[in-house]
């Protein structure tokens, strides 16, 4: 996808960001992971929350505030993907944490998660991250296998209980 634009989300496109963003996700159960739960976005990590877009503007606009960032590849002045990163300090190693990345459905298989990612890692690099991480919802097979061949390795599982 050579004619895609990739920004910086300014806080005054957070609203068309999340509105988008809730769009892509709802189809899909299979990204909820356990940040998603943590955060409200899923409330059993089977369903998606009524008020996605609302909650995802919420961590668009915490992780912008926090020193992170999101970008947002725009095709024809339409949003066709996103990925955004959230940074925190611990034992005196920066990590740098991709919270999401989407690309939207008809933008799959033409490089432009790869271009959101490599354009997401050079930011880390800027930031002097040591370490950036993710996390995937189990299910999320296509993701796993994007991630695993662009050098990211699985480090843990996460288990949940009803109680």
């Amino acid at each position: 996808m050579p004619d895609v634009d990739i920004r910086p989300l300014e806080p005054a496109g957070i609203a068309k960001a999340a509105a988008w963003a809730a769009a892509q996700l709802r189809p899909m159960p299979a990204y909820i992971s356990h940040g998603e739960i943590l955060s409200g976005r899923s409330p059993d990590g089977k369903r998606w929350a009524d008020d996605l877009d609302v909650r995802l503007a919420r961590d668009f606009s915490a992780c912008l505030e926090g020193g992170g960032f999101v970008l947002v590849a725009s095709r024809n002045g339409a949003i066709a993907g996103l990925c955004a990163v959230a940074f925190e300090s611990a034992a005196g190693t920066c990590i740098a944490t991709i919270e999401d990345l989407l690309v939207g459905e008809d933008g799959r298989g033409h490089g432009l998660g790869s271009r959101l990612l490599e354009a997401a890692e050079t930011l880390c690099r800027e930031k002097n991250a040591d370490q950036i991480m993710l996390e995937s919802g189990i299910a999320n097979d296509s993701a796993h296998s994007f991630f695993e061949g662009r050098g990211y390795r699985a480090v843990s599982k996460v288990f949940l209980r009803e109680q």
